[in-house]
């Protein structure tokens, strides 16, 4: 009888670990799915929704105190961001600023969205300028777009972005209303 002591033990182990290696590495490399989504028409959806309402409703409500209270610095600082927010929508809707404001607040349903789309990551497809080719890519700006529940008219304006290309960041700012 043969006695295999464990420095024999120790080779065939490592032995068949290089074998299944061997053979998982010979597989075909699994194709990463990444889901992507235009920045422009999740910002479009989020701009239009009652939340984006609610804001400037509050803003409103917000100067008005201050002016009551004749808390100028206060005023000042409040009607500064109408304007901001005007400059950093026209960057997401019209270029393709990040959105970063906007997934915030819905990064706790992407993970569903991505699950359901069988993705690994979710990215702004004006975020993503390289790829390899074992990449594939999933839209879901539909699904992401809904979760700002947009009207006919918004859906109506996103399918007509959806075949322009966005400005530059550059002539985007320049935009006055």
């Amino acid at each position: 009888m043969r006695v295999i002591t464990s420095h024999r033990v120790g080779l065939l182990l490592l032995g068949g670990a290089l074998l299944v290696t061997t053979a998982v590495g010979a597989q075909a490399p699994t194709r990463l799915r990444v889901g992507t989504f235009d920045s422009r028409l999740v910002a479009l959806a989020y701009y239009r929704s009652p939340a984006t309402k609610e804001w400037m409703q509050a803003l409103r409500a917000d100067i008005n105190k201050a002016k009551v209270a004749n808390d100028e610095k206060r005023v000042k600082e409040l009607e500064a961001q109408g304007p901001a927010r005007q400059s950093l929508m026209h960057l997401q809707v019209f270029s393709n600023g990040s959105i970063s404001n906007v997934t915030g607040v819905i990064a706790d349903r992407l993970p569903a969205i991505a699950a359901a789309a069988g993705v690994s990551a979710v990215v702004s497809k004006w975020e993503l300028p390289y790829s390899e080719t074992t990449v594939e890519q999933v839209d879901v700006t539909a699904q992401i777009a809904a979760l700002f529940n947009p009207d006919e008219a918004t859906k109506k304006i996103m399918e007509s972005m959806n075949s322009q290309k966005p400005m530059s960041l550059v002539a985007a700012l320049a935009i006055k209303d």
